[in-house]
């Protein structure tokens, strides 16, 4: 008989498990009749399982008195397990056996001895039920999974979206407590919600610390935080009594539960999500019924839903995160546009980091890479009352500049990017910026700082600090990161208009310096002469000039101590700035620290705008300190510390600022009998005596005089638009005998007056000159004269020896009244009845 319910399918496998051949052997014949396939016949469970595994069938028909160990109630619970219909095989049933028979949950009983009507009517009926309860179970997952989808999917906080979970489980598998850890790799953090069931079925949040107790150690707290949200994901599944244990005994999170709230059945199921990251959710329960393997099914159905929501979630968040980002960029450029300095630009910038990152309670920015340097980039701000100020106005004690001076010494670890947050050990404790500085003051408890580097260099750190222990995740120190490529663009542009205006300033200053260098007759071109006196002095320039160790020139007046001093900064690596000169001797001695220093506008009466001192103005080039030895002794000191520190200080500045500048001085004193006399430091003496260069007087290089006088002649012909073509023989003479106490200075200015009394073009000099003239530099003793001379020649002879030794000078230290031990008022008064005028 071909079965009416053929149009409901094709031909049905059937497996056949009977331990009597005769039945089963007749089964087969009236279902091969019928056009169904039989599988194959079995006469135990165990040869019952090995077919299905070889062919799964469609029905399976079972005798439920199996000859062995197992018997056919045995296997039908694995079938029920395993989703295969099945139909009972009986002669007589017992009520007991009957019962035990439903619990299996059969699709049909037959009857031995059986007509082969019932058997195929038995089969289609079976085949009918299983396929309408698959296809009712079906339906039921799929709007249970839309159910939860519904729920879920909407939300875009984390909290509210964990509480919609943790709901849309308790309606399938009620609870006592969830836990849910998002693991995201890729940014090197983790979220973690705990809830509780409430006694009106709501659900409220557990916190670590209440999670641990009251006297939890900070210790075990740490450890908590820093358990891995995948610590459990090798075991997933179910866990009670023995396996629960074995659980707490590997998690402090399981542990703890049971320790504080009494759980004591755990079930664990970890969802992967789309970032390649792993959601870890965790039930459990206080009571001592453990989780079923239904519940575990249960939950799975609802797994890819809150997977789905929860990507969707993470995504929203990456968007908003990115968003947040760009407003923070705009933020920080904008602040870079309307502030002026960066003492006024931090605190908007701390600002838009804080709409960014909630929570920091201080930012810097710290200058590094440029030891020594000016510190233009560098600002702290901490937050007071939501609005963020400067460090030191919030802190106007030590605090307030103990973050500047602490931070030199530990610019190497702000050149990697580093995260801070929770206890740590001791030696990560000397690392961390704020904890170290300010961990008891300002009550700062994590930071992380980040480089700013601009053009592949590192040139500032940007530092942000919390007053909470877990403030910063990875993700924000990457989030930190990003923006600091917009703050280096920033700092790019404020660093270039600062560089532009210390340019200008500079160039200005220059401008200024070069036309009252202008204003100045140079003496002269270059060294002429070949002596071997003055070759010395060409090798000790070509030996010295190379570095960058300090000159002194000494030599007597009119000798070309200033030509030397060029010469060395011409061959030297700063030649192609501007050599500064100073003369020490020409400047009044409450000038002379605002020239070489410079000062701040309104640090003394007088002081109305801001000057750049020579040094800062030699920055990167050459300083020549003429005549050294007229520098005032209060003064001294404060340049052997530039000597020294390599660093000056402005009147009324607020610190120090550093200088590269190469220090070339000259003096027509002996400098070690002014030490002697205690009149010059002898500090500054060794100091500035690095290397000296004597420069020969003109008397010890007679062969060089026809070839100065050649030269200066050329220059003042053409001044004067007069042409020489030599000397007569005997102003030659006199030339070549005289002993020239003013070297070559004199010389010129010989050869000057003569070139302007000149008739012809052969020069004469319109005066002879003294023969037995000396420089005043080592004066000898007077030949003893025979006549006596009258007081007020005496007088005179005396007041000009005395001027011509201190070079013209009437006044301050190795002046002419000094020499005469006169008061400079009472000299002025005698030169002036005497007729004597000075230069000076």
């Amino acid at each position: 008989m071909v079965p009416p319910s053929s149009e409901l399918a094709p031909a049905a496998r059937v497996l056949i498990v009977e331990d009597e051949f005769l039945i089963a052997n007749n089964l087969q014949r009236i279902l091969g009749k019928a056009g169904y396939q039989v599988t194959g016949l079995a006469d135990s469970v165990a040869e019952a399982r090995q077919a299905i595994a070889e062919a799964r069938p469609d029905v399976v028909l079972l005798d439920i008195f199996l000859q062995g160990k197992q018997t056919g109630l045995d296997l039908a619970a694995w079938l029920h397990e395993e989703r295969i219909p099945f139909v009972f095989l009986s002669a007589n049933l017992s009520d007991e056996v009957l019962e035990a028979a439903k619990v299996t949950q059969p699709f049909g009983f037959l009857n031995k001895p059986f007509r082969a009507k019932d058997v195929l009517t038995t089969l289609e009926i079976a085949r009918y039920r299983h396929a309408h309860s698959a296809e009712a179970r079906l339906r039921q997952q799929q709007q249970l999974q839309v159910a939860v989808n519904n729920a879920i999917i909407t939300f875009q906080d984390r909290e509210q979206l964990s509480l919609a979970i943790a709901a849309q489980i308790d309606r399938l598998v009620p609870f006592s407590f969830l836990s849910l850890r998002i693991s995201l790799p890729e940014d090197q953090s983790f979220y973690w919600v705990m809830l509780r069931k409430t006694a009106l079925g709501t659900f409220e949040r557990v916190y670590p610390p209440g999670l641990l107790g009251p006297h939890a150690s900070d210790e075990l707290l740490e450890q908590l935080y820093q358990e891995a949200p995948t610590h459990l994901e090798e075991q997933p599944g179910i866990f009670a009594g023995a396996s629960f244990e074995a659980l707490c005994a590997g998690s402090l999170t399981a542990r703890a539960f049971r320790n504080t709230f009494g759980v004591r059945s755990w079930l664990l199921r970890p969802v992967l999500l789309k970032r390649r990251s792993v959601t870890l959710l965790q039930l459990a329960r206080t009571d001592t019924a453990a989780f079923t393997p239904s519940d575990l099914e249960a939950i799975n159905l609802i797994v890819s839903q809150i997977a789905l929501a929860l990507d969707n979630l993470l995504a929203c968040e990456e968007i908003d995160a990115r968003r947040r980002l760009k407003t923070a960029e705009l933020a920080v450029a904008s602040a870079f546009q309307n502030g002026r300095s960066l003492p006024e630009i931090v605190p908007q910038v701390a600002a838009a980091v804080n709409e960014l990152l909630p929570g920091i309670d201080l930012l810097s920015i710290y200058q590094v890479g440029q030891p020594g340097a000016a510190r233009a980039l560098e600002g702290t701000v901490q937050k007071q009352e939501g609005e963020f100020v400067p460090l030191a106005a919030a802190n106007p004690g030590q605090a307030g500049t103990l973050w500047a001076q602490q931070l030199r010494g530990l610019e190497p670890w702000l050149l990697q990017p580093t995260l801070h947050v929770g206890r740590l050990a001791p030696e990560a404790q000397e690392q961390c910026l704020p904890c170290r500085l300010f961990g008891e003051h300002l009550g700062l408890r994590s930071s992380m700082h980040v480089p700013i580097v601009i053009k592949g260099q590192p040139v500032a750190s940007l530092v942000v600090a919390s007053k909470a222990l877990y403030a910063f995740t990875h993700k924000d120190l990457q989030t930190l990161q990003s923006l600091s490529n917009e703050l280096a663009l920033a700092l790019e542009n404020l660093l270039a208009f600062e560089r532009i205006k210390h340019l200008s300033e500079q160039l200005e200053q220059e401008r200024t310096y070069l036309s009252e260098e202008l204003k100045t007759s140079h003496h002269f071109e270059e060294i002429i002469g070949t002596s071997p006196a003055l070759l010395t002095v060409f090798e000790s320039i070509a030996q010295v000039a190379p570095t960058d160790y300090t000159v002194l020139i000494t030599g007597e007046t009119g000798t070309g101590k200033e030509l030397v001093a060029r010469a060395v900064h011409n061959r030297s690596g700063r030649q192609g700035r501007t050599m500064v000169k100073v003369n020490c001797a020409a400047l009044p001695p409450q000038l002379i620290e605002s020239e070489l220093f410079g000062h701040e506008r309104g640090s003394y009466t007088g002081a109305t705008d801001q000057r750049i001192g020579k040094f800062e103005l030699a920055h990167g080039s050459t300083i020549f300190l003429d005549e050294i030895g007229e520098l005032p002794l209060e003064l001294q000191a404060k340049l052997l510390r530039v000597l020294q520190e390599k660093e000056v200080e402005r009147i009324g500045g607020k610190g120090p600022i550093a200088v590269d500048v190469r220090v070339i001085a000259a003096t027509n004193r002996h400098l070690q009998d002014e030490v002697a006399a205690g009149r010059f430091r002898a500090d500054l003496y060794y100091r500035l005596n690095v290397f000296p260069v004597r420069v020969p007087a003109l008397r010890e290089r007679p062969g060089d005089i026809l070839p100065l006088t050649a030269h200066f002649l050329q220059r003042i012909g053409k001044k004067l638009g007069k042409t020489f073509t030599g000397i007569a023989g005997t102003a030659r003479q006199q030339l070549e005998q005289y002993a020239w106490p003013g070297n070559i200075r004199e010389l010129e200015h010989v050869l000057e007056r003569a070139a302007i009394m000149a008739r012809s073009s052969t020069l004469e000099l319109p005066e002879p000159l003294l023969a037995g003239a000396v420089s005043p530099a080592r004066p000898v003793a007077a030949e003893p004269v025979a006549e006596v001379k009258s007081m007020e020649e005496a007088m005179r002879e005396t007041i000009m020896g005395a001027l011509t030794r201190a070079n013209n000078r009437i006044r301050g230290r190795g002046g002419a009244a000094e020499l005469l031990n006169l008061k400079p008022t009472t000299l002025e008064s005698r030169m002036k009845k005497l007729g004597i005028s000075s230069v000076r």
